[in-house]
């Protein structure tokens, strides 16, 4: 079964699109809401064309987050399928896709369907746990990967009419299912990009005058590969059943599974909590001998007349602690009972699994003289963030990290300091790379006097900037007895006000213009920002950045340099 599932927003209210940047054509369109299909916008789109047909709200996409919430989704459908995975991409972009990243997830639903009452009720249960964590899925189920995945990305989005909406004011799910022995016939009406091919294999068979799956069979077979490559008879083979294609599952290896089946269901707290001891040792201990540590794991308690209950837990370094795992995984428990408690539940637990979804190789070296407590204060800022995120979620505690971006305010992104890569390179590797390729794109050193303030005030303050009254000297702040004339739009400023207080200006630096990026869009939130920036020195001491808003003619405090 093949689940192709889209979580953007889809508020019906604004526009919304994510971009994203193309090595080729620049700004295009990676998703799009509700509101935005149906003013015109679709993915793929330049982000420059998008904004000429309606007022929308542009941001930029963010892949990782991507790749966190698909993984996260499929953890949660282990309750539908022991075993469920991502779809496997090519090295090139193929079936329209507007970003190579994975976007459907795939469960092996061999024999398990009686379990939910026929394939039928098994679709509607699976359509009812998308909605009810707002998504809007498309669901193809079939006897092969290729077939169900065609069935979920083209079969189910052929009818173009207006689909009812949900409570969440998401349209329903859609499904087809097909039937048993039939996969080639389900299949045959669908265009040839539901096979996943890429688009110059699809332009050559399009020359061909072929545009339908099912014409394929008026081609000899064996010139195929010849003229149109392996790819279109492995894809076609592996959509009819003729040849298999196994599904990749997030699961940890068989060294890294653990779990414990009850002989009688149990509702109590101390004996959950004492079988997630025990087995998190056991993990500790495996992860030890092989000198790896645990970046993932995923806690599942399968419940008696309740849907099971699925804990996620991210580390921000590779960790074989015994201990250390019991903390976060009990604090979690906690949570999910108190929870459960809330809502009127009395959960009975008839078995308890635990599995290290991604580990990483603990990496041992001596360490020098003065370093010992260095690492000390890294393994216990380690376990604090750990806690914190498990405590708080992985959402709230956040690294920050510079990118290039004109508007200060926008100059760096926020990403979770724990959580899934998806290389699985551990988290302080990648923090230090990124350090080195910022210092590689000409930030401004400490010794520049041209840097960005470290203090950027949010919002930005606004001020009376003034020069003095034409004809008389220039009094210090503290001889001030009138308001100074205020500063003209064209001239430099000579004093600002700022608590109360009238700073003379000494040195100053600037215009620099700044403004917007203009792929953001007019609704974007910082879509019309143009201003003129300055650095400035007064006579009490400090420099500081002040600009003049270029759309209202207004002066801000947006930073103090230290």
């Amino acid at each position: 079964m093949s689940t192709d599932t889209t979580s953007v927003d889809c508020r019906l209210s604004q526009p919304l699109l994510l971009s994203a940047r193309d090595a080729r054509r620049g700004q295009i369109v990676a998703a799009v809401n509700l509101a935005g299909r149906r003013a015109g916008i679709r993915p793929g789109m330049r982000v420059s064309e998008a904004t000429t047909l309606v007022d929308a709200e542009v941001q930029e996409h963010d892949p990782q987050e991507d790749i966190d919430a698909i993984c996260s989704l499929a953890e949660q459908a282990q309750q539908f399928s022991p075993l469920v995975g991502l779809e496997q991409l090519d090295r090139q972009l193929w079936a329209g896709r507007t970003l190579l990243q994975p976007e459907c997830l795939l469960l092996d639903v061999t024999g398990i369907a009686g379990l939910f009452g026929g394939e039928d009720a098994l679709l509607e249960a699976v359509c009812l746990w998308l909605s009810s964590r707002g998504y809007f899925g498309c669901l193809g189920l079939a006897g092969s990967v290729g077939a169900a995945w065609a069935l979920a990305n083209y079969q189910t989005r052929q009818s173009r009419q207006e689909q009812p909406l949900a409570a969440q004011g998401l349209p329903e799910c859609r499904s087809f299912r097909a039937p048993l022995g039939e996969d080639s016939h389900a299949i045959a009406r669908l265009p040839l990009a539901a096979l996943r091919l890429e688009s110059n294999t699809i332009e050559s068979l399009h020359r061909l005058g072929l545009r339908t799956i099912g014409q394929l069979a008026e081609l000899p077979r064996a010139g195929m590969a010849t003229r149109l490559g392996d790819q279109l008879l492995a894809r076609w083979d592996q959509a009819t059943g003729r040849k298999s294609e196994p599904i990749i599952t997030l699961h940890g290896s068989p060294d890294w599974s653990l779990q414990q089946t009850l002989e009688y269901p149990t509702p109590h707290r101390d004996t959950m909590a004492e079988l997630i001891r025990r087995l998190s040792r056991k993990l500790a201990e495996r992860l030890s001998r092989r000198g790896e540590g645990a970046l993932r794991i995923v806690c599942r308690l399968d419940l008696v007349e309740s849907p099971p209950l699925v804990m996620q837990l991210g580390l921000f370094r590779p960790n074989s602690d015994a201990l250390h795992l019991e903390m976060l995984l009990t604090g979690q428990l906690e949570q999910e009972l108190r929870n459960q408690a809330s809502s009127g539940n009395s959960p009975l637990l008839w078995r308890l699994s635990l599995q290290a979804t991604l580990t990483a190789p603990l990496v041992w070296r001596q360490i020098d003289l003065f370093e010992a407590g260095e690492t000390i204060s890294r393994q216990q800022v380690a376990r604090l963030v750990d806690t914190l995120s498990c405590r708080l979620g992985r959402k709230q505690v956040l690294s920050a990290q510079v990118r290039r971006e004109a508007q200060p305010e926008l100059g760096c992104t926020l990403h979770p300091m724990t959580g899934r890569r998806q290389d699985g390179v551990e988290q302080e590797t990648v923090r230090k790379l990124s350090s080195r390729l910022s210092r590689n794109r000409g930030e401004p050193s400490r010794e520049d006097p041209g840097r960005r303030p470290t203090q950027l005030f949010s919002p930005a303050i606004e001020i009376q900037v003034a020069t003095p009254t034409p004809g008389t000297p220039t009094p210090g702040a503290a001889q001030l007895t009138s308001p100074p004339t205020l500063c003209s739009l064209a001239s430099s400023p000579r004093q600002f006000k700022h608590n109360g207080t009238w700073f003379d200006i000494v040195t100053s630096t600037g215009p620099e213009r700044l403004e917007s990026g203009w792929w953001r869009g007019a609704g974007a939130q910082h879509a019309s920002a143009r201003r003129d920036y300055y650095r400035v020195a007064t006579s009490q001491g400090g420099w500081w950045w002040l600009y003049r808003d270029l759309n209202c003619g207004k002066w801000f405090l947006h930073g103090a340099f230290d």
